[in-house]
Formats: C-alpha cells, sequence, structure tokens
C-alpha cells in the first residue's frame, strides 16, 4: 500500500508557479522548490518528472487562468473595438508586480524547457489571433475604415500588450499602464467616451 501524500498538488502546483514567476526557470532552485511546495525531492521528481516537469505545469496552470478571463474580454460577443477596449482595460499591475509570466518564460528562451516556451510563444500569438477577430469584425462593422490593415494593428496590440507587461516591472501602477493603453487605442480607434 502506498503512503498519503504529505502535499496537496494543486497548492504545490500553485507555489511553484510563484515560485517560477518571481524567479524564473534558472533563478528558482530545487532547494527553495522543495521548501515552497512542501514536497520532498522524491515526491517533486516522483509527481512532475523533475523542475522541468513542475515548470511546464506551472505554466499551464497560469495559461489557463489567463485564457479564463478571454469570454469577458475577446471572446465577448458582439466581437469589436469595445472587447479591445475591454481586454486592455483589465490590466493589474500592482507594487508587487513581477511581470507576466508568458512574457518572463519568453525572455528566458535559452534556460526554459523547449515545450514551455513553445506553449508561450503560442499564447501570444492566441492573443493576437483573438485581437485581429476582433479588428476584422469592427471593420465589417464599419467601426474601422476599410482601407484598414487589421493584421498589422492586431500585431501591434500585442506588441502594446507585451510591452506593458515590462514596462509594468520598472512602473508597476495600473492606473499608469491603463492610460497608456488608453491613448494607443485613441490612437488607433479614436477617443473613447463612457456611455
Amino acid at each position: 500500500m502506498g503512503r498519503k501524500k504529505s502535499y496537496d498538488r494543486a497548492d504545490a502546483l500553485d507555489k511553484a508557479m510563484r515560485e517560477f514567476w518571481k524567479s524564473g526557470y534558472e533563478g528558482a532552485h530545487l532547494a527553495t522548490l522543495v521548501e515552497r511546495t512542501g514536497m520532498n525531492r522524491f515526491s517533486l521528481y516522483k509527481e512532475f518528472g523533475g523542475k522541468a516537469g513542475l515548470f511546464e505545469e506551472a505554466l499551464a496552470a497560469y495559461l489557463d487562468e489567463a485564457r479564463g478571463r478571454w469570454p469577458e474580454t475577446l471572446l465577448r460577443e458582439p466581437l469589436g473595438i469595445a472587447n479591445i477596449r475591454r481586454y486592455f482595460a483589465t490590466i493589474e499591475i500592482d507594487g508587487d508586480y513581477k511581470g507576466c509570466f508568458v512574457i518572463n518564460t519568453l525572455t528566458d528562451k535559452a534556460v526554459a524547457p523547449k515545450t514551455a516556451y513553445s506553449s508561450a510563444e503560442e499564447f501570444i500569438f492566441a492573443t493576437e489571433r483573438l485581437l485581429l477577430q476582433n479588428l476584422d469584425a469592427a471593420k465589417a462593422d464599419g467601426d474601422l475604415h476599410t482601407d484598414a490593415d487589421t493584421r498589422r494593428m492586431a500585431q501591434s496590440l500585442a506588441t502594446l500588450d507585451a510591452g506593458l507587461s515590462v514596462y509594468g516591472i520598472v512602473r508597476p501602477d495600473t492606473r499608469t499602464a491603463r492610460e497608456i493603453a488608453a491613448t494607443v487605442l485613441d490612437s488607433l480607434f479614436g477617443p473613447h467616451h463612457d456611455g
């Protein structure tokens, strides 16, 4: 009969995610992960296959959480500019901001596990595709000029999204980030008026 687990898998994964998010793949030492998760080394290897497997699952959990916000922003019907504004209006960058786990993984390309890097890359492209769908819908509805290059606009907005994640590390302030986003969106779509 197997020994009962002395840790909660979901809780351990959440704690590992926070450590990787803060310290990066290389900076999160195995001893620290063992301490944070409450798992011993044997359990960590048995449950996740080691540090790389733990990182991949931690990133997957983060991505699932991030995708879970899309129905209220980029997937909300009807598609269009309002969704894009809503998406950028939900940015949260507080004083304890550690950057975006996805962007941190991409900038850690040299050391991050390849499958995790690919997952982070695909998430960026998926976000860009959703931005494009909203822009194409806006164009079809006459909210954008018929000559608007929605692909380039989507790439620009994805770059804004990633850039705010990095800028937030040196200036962790939600209001500033949202104001920057609003300025860029107003330059693309015209001034936004509530109501």
